[in-house]
């Protein structure tokens, strides 16, 4: 039996689009301030279709709880390919598309409550979660989802507590397969809200998009988000929106 299944999302396509919704209306105001209402009302008509035509095209991983994590993963980067296909249209630049999408989804995790927000960190950094990864590890396990491989690792010392590496992504191969190729190395950055949201303490310095072997993810509880890029232009996106966000905070 296949891993994953194409075409699972069709019968779901309302469903999906009334959350995109949720999350485009939560930009509204963003957008108009940034640019005008009828751009920001185009856009979001755009981004919308754009999605639309990818609903059918997103894998649905089947078995285990990584699945239904990685399929979250999944549906946020078609809603993010979206938006930069939406802003290609416009003459705008993948940087910028990004910017958009980043602020999209740090309002759009901020609505997961807090208590849920909580538990699941205290279960990825639970005992039982370092037993299941420390086994994994030991037995040097490569373990397949779909489009996904992983590789797991147990921390040693102060650097990390837990530890995956991406042999392969469908994330990745997603965007690529479907015109996103100038937009990759920038969805691998949506990890930058979903760590600070979530406090995984996620430091990572290296991904597929970036042209690497494998993504590195490290997992400390406890500490600040760490990612960088090795595509200069995604450094520079980072370190742009980092200071904005710093002043705003002030």
């Amino acid at each position: 039996m296949p891993s994953q299944i194409m075409g699972y999302y069709s019968s779901r396509k309302e469903k999906l689009l009334k959350d995109f919704d949720r999350t485009s209306e939560l930009m509204k105001g963003s957008l108009v301030a940034r640019y005008n209402e009828k751009f920001a009302s185009m856009l979001q008509r755009e981004v919308r279709q754009e999605y639309e035509k990818l609903i059918p095209e997103i894998p649905y991983i089947k078995k285990g709880v990584r699945a239904r994590v990685l399929n979250t993963f999944l549906l946020i980067t078609a809603q993010e390919l979206a938006a930069y296909k939406a802003m290609k249209k416009q003459g705008k630049p993948p940087a910028e598309a990004w910017e958009l999408c980043h602020q999209a989804l740090r309002l759009r995790v901020a609505k997961i409550p807090r208590w849920k927000r909580w538990l699941l960190r205290r279960l990825m950094f639970s005992g039982l979660m370092r037993k299941i990864i420390a086994r994994r590890a030991r037995q040097q396990q490569k373990v397949p989802f779909g489009d996904f491989e992983v590789e797991y690792l147990i921390g040693e010392g102060d650097d990390f507590d837990l530890g995956v590496n991406y042999l392969q992504c469908g994330n990745y191969r997603f965007v690529m397969k479907h015109g996103g190729e100038a937009f990759a190395p920038y969805i691998c950055m949506s990890d930058i809200a979903l760590s600070d949201a979530m406090g995984w303490g996620l430091i990572r310095t290296q991904t597929l998009a970036d042209g690497c072997h494998y993504c590195d993810f490290r997992f400390k509880k406890g500490a600040a988000t760490q990612i960088s890029s090795k595509t200069h232009e995604v450094q520079d996106t980072i370190e742009r929106i980092r200071r904005t966000e710093a002043e705003h905070s002030l």
